[in-house]
């Protein structure tokens, strides 16, 4: 019995020690597998922090663009002047274009009243040679 109770407690001596081994293992694997995510979950931060300071700088870079850019009250504004100036340029070459045919009308209406009275000095003439004859 004593030999029996003896085996016992060796049997349980070396149980503890195989599960204390297997824990140990199971714990160093734990570690390894607990540092191998830590490190890529370390990595994956980096990279995300990379990314967002790109984004960030393109933001900044286009912000900087945005405000070097007109407003559209400023756009507005500048394409009323231009149109003002045209339509104003406009209006002027309207003014002297039709003065210009004012213009052409009198001379035109003198000449023909300047033509008609040579043709009627002409046809005096005609018939004055005529007459004396007669």
């Amino acid at each position: 019995m004593f030999l029996q109770r003896l085996a016992v407690l060796l049997g349980g001596f070396a149980a503890g020690a195989v599960v204390r081994r297997w824990q140990a293992q199971d714990t160093a694997a734990s570690q390894r597998s607990l540092n191998r995510l830590s490190r890529e979950w370390k990595a994956q931060v980096r990279a995300h922090d990379h990314r967002l300071n790109r984004l960030e700088a393109r933001s900044d870079a286009h912000e900087t663009k945005l405000k070097g850019m007109p407003s559209t009250a400023q756009i507005v504004s500048a394409m009323d002047e231009l149109l003002a100036h045209a339509m104003s340029g406009l209006d002027g070459r309207l003014t002297a274009q039709a003065r210009s045919i004012e213009t052409l009308q009198t001379t035109v209406s003198q000449t023909d009243e300047l033509l008609e009275r040579v043709l009627e000095s002409l046809d005096t003439l005609q018939d004055a040679p005529a007459k004396e004859r007669g």
